[in-house]
């Protein structure tokens, strides 16, 4: 088990692709969402809004799963099964970080209560295919 992301994969996490964040609702389902996301100082962040589903089933339960499949080679894969940990994003400078890797424009059209979080994947485990 290891809980950094493989050389063989540095870049396929660097290169701004979708990902998808699976998380666990209240009934005990998987519930996955398509995201933006960035590889930062060597962790899987991303941004979410705190009144979302993911993140209330985040803060619930923070078991989650990262999984990213490179378009162009889909037997090369990612998947980081770990828990959610939370820091607050008040200045927004975190997913402005995200939206401009993503080459989208300006700031997010979040309203002016909208508070938003960054949310990064504490890795359990890191399952790799391909590369």
């Amino acid at each position: 088990m290891t809980s950094e992301i493989p050389s063989s994969h540095l870049d396929l996490v660097r290169r701004p692709l979708g990902c998808v964040i699976t998380t666990l609702a209240p009934s005990g389902l998987p519930q996955s969402t398509g995201m933006w996301f960035l590889y930062d100082e060597g962790a899987i962040r991303f941004s979410l809004l705190e009144h979302r589903k993911k993140y209330r089933n985040l803060r619930a339960d923070p078991a989650c799963t990262f999984f990213l499949m490179d378009p162009l080679h889909m037997g090369t894969t990612i998947e980081v099964r770990g828990r959610a940990s939370f820091e607050r994003d008040d200045d927004k400078s975190f997913v402005g970080r995200v939206r401009a890797q993503y080459g989208a424009a300006g700031p997010p059209t979040d309203g002016p209560d909208d508070q938003r979080w960054i949310v990064t994947i504490d890795p359990d485990r890191i399952n790799t295919t391909g590369a």
